[in-house]
């Protein structure tokens, strides 16, 4: 497995308006993520689960998939 050094990352997360609990009360949870790998400008964008760690994991894998991809190099 490739290892991405995390300085090359910029790893931002934000609230996803909608998402309430019963009652109608707000969740202050910050499911979405978007990773930008710095040096090639890709970035993953997941807002797709309900948690964050979920999301980036897929957002990584979706990086780490674009960067190897023989059409990159």
């Amino acid at each position: 497995m490739i290892d991405i050094p995390t300085d090359n990352l910029k790893i931002e997360v934000w609230p996803i308006p909608g998402i309430h609990q019963r009652g109608g009360q707000h969740v202050g949870t910050y499911p979405g993520v978007r990773i930008t790998h710095l040096p090639s400008g890709i970035h993953a964008y997941v807002d797709i689960g309900r948690s964050q760690h979920i999301n980036k994991i897929i957002a990584m894998d979706m990086i780490l998939a674009a960067i190897t991809h023989p059409k990159f190099r």
